[in-house]
This record gives structure tokens, sequence and C-alpha cells, in this order.
């Protein structure tokens, strides 16, 4: 039995044998010789393992680029500030003094390990702030722009800026630094930006005010104001503005302040731990009463006004038995007028106590720097008499008061129409005197608009005898007789701005399409038969102004014996710069007779 298992294992490893020689005698007739081994047969991978494949291979391949890239940037660019090869920063306080000398600091450095190549930095700081030095010197100086060159790397500077804060109280103001760079081997050019706030709560200048805590209507109050430099530089011109209080009117000024002009003083510099003073004194109109407040607020002038310190104080004013007003052609205050026209005042007196007031006086006083500009003939005065001291009203002439009673007093000023020789601006003041106590209303400010006037005139001739028109003269009927307009501006005591000169030619006047002027330019509306002159402005103390047009007639027989308008009343429209008024001037309508032309006298009316 052995011999024969035997038997049988040997014939299993001769099938074998067979079976493998089949098998490569059959690949050699598929595959020839060109086969590698094909002894052993696997089965092929699935698509989508080939694509899973693929991409882990890209995503590695990425990995390396970025972390190679991440490398090679860390290297180059160091530990830069945020991130930024160029760090800057702006060292110093976050609260400055004004007025006070200041250095502000800027600090920057290159963090990478290569240079930075054209660095420029472009320093804003406010306008207020005085440079005195730079450290180092500016580029541009004006601008604050440095351009340092090249910067090391692992390197860093400083710039520094000495000057005298200047800006507004209380402010919070903000310094810029921008920078402009190119990293090496970079074509780009890099730029960054640096801000930082600065708080600014107190000045070197100070303001205090002297001033009685109550007061009397008719009394005369100070007030005084002082500026005072606490810093260790100079302060230079300070402006002060000063908030009056109600009622209150100013009857002196130290330094001078102009009449009617607003309480704004520019003072001489003043040194170090110095002071300058303005002095107010005056009294309180009658009508004023309770809390009254001065405010006064200094500052540095330039192309703005910068506030750097203010002070008020508070003053009780006590009331008067006597309460007055005045009204000067309607209004209070600044009064505006025409010269030529006719000034009227009313004044008022009440009796404001318990009690009845019997010996009350007044006086009306007007002030001008030269004649004033009234014509006292056609002065009326309503029982007032003119004196030293101004137009007086005795006690008969203001009566009795009773308590709770007034009295108004009406009085009327012609105005001068020539003011060459005159002011153009004065001042009322009304006061009421009862014992020993003397009160006043608030005073009239009169500014009197420019004297501007227009003139108009035909001429047939020029001033030698030329012709200036054509066609028959005296005009006849069935022909054409051409003449020639003049207008003429002038601006008077003032300065004058959108000026317009502007007529209507009558029926039967023809607009002959030619004009000239001086200034201006002058349009004819054929609709409205209008003549315009129009000129943009005309200074104070300049020339005349002029313009020109020609104007023609073909008279008919309707005409005859009679001489033509030709243009009809000229009407100047201007504002007055002075005053800010608008203003408006005429003069008559001119005709074919010519006035003022010597050589057409007698030769205005139509011929038949």
């Amino acid at each position: 039995m052995l011999t024969k298992r035997k038997h049988h294992h040997h014939e299993a490893n001769v099938s074998a044998e067979q079976t493998e020689a089949d098998i490569d005698a059959g690949l050699s007739a598929i595959y020839g010789d060109e086969r590698d081994d094909l002894k052993v047969v696997t089965q092929g991978g699935s698509s989508l393992t080939q694509f899973l494949v693929r991409t882990i291979i890209v995503l590695l391949v990425l990995c390396v680029v970025v972390f190679g890239g991440y490398v090679v940037y860390s290297r180059f660019f160091g530990t830069g500030q945020e991130g930024k090869p160029l760090s800057m920063e702006f060292v110093g306080s976050d609260e400055l003094q004004s007025g006070a000398r200041t250095t502000i600091e800027f600090d920057y450095a290159n963090h990478t390990s290569y240079p930075l190549t054209n660095v420029e930095i472009d320093i804003n700081l406010p306008a207020g702030f005085v440079v005195t030095s730079s450290t180092p010197t500016a580029t541009s100086a004006n601008d604050l722009v440095f351009t340092l060159g090249t910067l090391a790397g692992k390197s860093d500077g400083k710039i520094l800026l000495e000057g005298v804060w200047n800006v507004d109280v209380p402010s919070t103001t903000g310094i810029q630094a921008l920078a402009s760079y190119k990293p090496a081997n970079f074509n780009a050019q890099f730029h960054d930006i640096v801000t930082k706030t600065i708080a600014t709560n107190t000045s070197t200048t100070t303001v205090t005010i002297d001033a009685p805590t109550t007061a009397s209507v008719g009394d005369t109050v100070a007030y005084t104001v002082h500026v005072q430099n606490a810093g260790a530089e100079t302060l230079v011109a300070p402006q002060v503005s000063i908030a009056l209080p109600a009622g209150f009117f100013v009857a002196k000024s130290v330094p001078a302040l102009a009449a009617g002009a607003s309480p704004t003083y520019t003072l001489a510099d003043i040194p170090s731990l110095a002071e300058s003073t303005i002095v107010l004194t005056g009294a309180f109109a009658s009508d004023a009463s309770g809390t009254a407040t001065l405010t006064a607020v200094s500052g540095i002038a330039g192309t703005r006004f910068s506030p750097q310190a203010t002070a008020t104080v508070a003053t009780e004013v006590k009331g008067s038995a006597l309460s007055l007003a005045m009204v000067g052609n309607g209004a209070q205050g600044t009064i505006v007028a025409d010269p030529g026209s006719l000034f009227r005042i009313a004044l008022r007196i009440e009796n404001t106590s318990d009690s009845a007031i019997t010996d009350a006086t007044a006086l009306l006083d007007f002030t001008a720097e030269d004649n004033l500009p009234i014509d006292w003939s056609g002065v009326v005065l309503a029982g007032g008499k003119v004196t030293a001291r101004g137009i007086t009203f005795d006690a008969k002439t203001i009566g009795t008061l009773a308590a709770g009673d007034h009295k108004t007093l009406d009085l009327a000023f012609p105005l001068k129409v020539d003011l060459s020789a005159v002011s153009s601006e004065f001042s009322v003041a009304f006061s009421a005197t009862r014992g020993a106590i003397t009160v006043q209303a608030a005073p009239l400010s009169v500014q009197l608009n420019s004297d501007a006037a227009v003139l108009s005139s035909v001429r047939y001739f020029d001033d030698a005898g030329a012709p200036l028109g054509s066609g028959p003269l005296p005009p006849i009927v069935g022909s054409v007789t051409h003449y020639r307009a003049l207008w003429t501006i002038a601006s008077g005591l003032h300065g004058l701005n959108t000026v317009t000169v502007s007529a209507t030619l009558p029926d039967g006047v023809l607009w002959d399409d030619f004009s000239t002027e001086t200034s201006g330019s002058i349009v004819y509306d054929s609709g409205t038969r209008t003549v315009r002159w129009t000129v943009s402005s005309i200074p104070a103390g300049s020339a005349a102004v002029t313009a020109r047009f020609s104007v023609s007639i073909a008279p008919t027989a309707a005409d005859v014996s009679l001489a033509k308008t030709l243009v009809g009343k000229a009407v100047l429209n201007a504002k007055d710069d002075m005053t800010g008024a608008f203003l408006e001037r005429s003069a008559d309508a001119v005709t074919t007779e010519c006035i003022g032309d010597v050589l057409v006298k007698g030769k205005g009316a139509v011929k038949a």
C-alpha cells in the first residue's frame, strides 16, 4: 500500500509539469518572445483607485511648494511687526498741551535679513504744529517728506520733529505716517501706514475776567479780561473774541474798538509768563435785569480760529425805574439808510416803578468821525433842543409819567445826498436821567449805503463836434436818424457787485445792434425790448464805468413837432459791498432833444 501511495504522488507531479509546460507554450503562441514574465497574472486596479492615487500625489507636491515658500518668506522677512517688513511707531505721550514745545518721535525698523530700497516716509501733522527743527532734515520741509534711500537688513532709525503744538482746546488730533519702499529682489513697491491719536485738553494760554457780581442799570461797569501766557514759548498775536452781556453797551474799550464793531481783538505777542489785558467800560441798558454773562475766548488766528482758553463771568443786574427804547427806521441795532432819505427815530420812555415820575430829562447824542450827514435845516425834534451836548429834552417836554405809563418822542432827520465831506457812518445814543441815576437805551449804529448813481444820456455829436449819429437832424418823417446812447455808473462811497442797468426801448425805436462798454457786457432782448448791461463788480474808489449803444427812429406823421423818447428810464440794481444792502437807483428817460449835446439844441422835435 505504501508503494501504491508513492505511485500516485509521482503521477501527480508528472501531471503538474505537463500543465505548466502547456501554459508556457500557450503564452508563447500569443505573445511571442516579447513577454517578460506572464507566469503570474494579477487583476488591475479600478479607475477610482487610480484617481485617488493621483490626487494624493498632487496634494503632496502642493504641500512641499507651500512649505518651501513659507520657509523662504520667513527667512527673507524675519519677524517683522504684524508680518510687515518695515515696522513703524510714533513714540511719546498720548496727551499734549497746546502752546508747549513738543518733540514728535517716529521710530522705524527693517526686520528682514535683506535691505529695503527706495524708502520714503511722509509724516502728516496738524497745521497748527509749527516745526522748528527735524532730525534728519526733511527732503521736503513743507510736506515733512523724508527720503531715506536704502535701509539695511536688521537695522532701524528714528525721525525727531521739534516744534510748538498748537491745536484746538479741547480736541483729539490724529497724526499719521505713510511709508513707501521696495524689498530687495522684489519688483513691487510696498506701502504701509501708521497713525496715533493725541488728546489736547489744556493750553499754555489762560483767560480770567474781573467783573462786578452785581450792578444797577445806569451804573458804570468795567470788565477786565486777562490773557496770560503760562508757557515757555512766546504767544504770538493771540486773538480774543468777547461775547457781551445782553443789554450791555460799551462806552470805552482799551485797546480801542471801532464804533459798532464786534468786540474782537488781536493782541501783541505775549512773552513767556506775561499777560495782556482788555478793559471794557460801559453800562447796562435800561431794560436789562437778571443774570448777565460775559464770555471771553482766546485763540490762535490763522486760516481758521483755534480756541485755546475760555472764561465766563456772571453779573446780577438790578432794574431801573425808567425803561428806555430807541428805534431807527423801524429797527434796532445796526440801521442801513440811503443818502437823501429821511431817517426817523422813535424814543420811548417808560415808568416801571410804582409811583409817578415828574423830573425825568433825556439826551439824544450823535457821534461820527467826521461831519454828520444830516441836513439840520429840515429836522423834526419833537420838543428837543440842539445843544453842545446833543439834543436835550427837559422835564417839561417829557412831562409826568404815571406808574406804568410811557411817552414816545418821534424825530426825523433828513440825510444829505452828497456824502463827499461827511461821514457815511454814525452812532446814536439815548439816555434819561432822574435824580442822580442815568439810564441808557441800546444805541443805534447807522450806515449809509453807497451814493452810487447811474446817468443816462443820448448824443448826436461828441464833445469835439464829431458826429456819433447819422441821418437828418432834426429827425424828419420817413427818414431814419441814428443816435448814440450813453450809460455811466459811479460806484460812490462803497464797492458794488452784481450790478445791472436796464431800460426799455419805446415802440418805434430800433436797436441798431451796436454796443461797446468799458466793463461788463450789454445784451438786447427783442421780445421785451429791454437793453440790459451787466457788470460783475465795481471796486470802491474806481473810475466810473460806461456803456454805449446805438438806437434809431423813423418818425411818422403822428410824431411831427414832438421830441421822441429814445431810451426809457434806466434802473441801476446793485449790492453794496459795505452794508450788504441791495441798492436801486434810476435815471430819467432820454429823448431826441439830446440834453447836454449843445449842437443838437433846438433840433429835437420831428419835422414833416
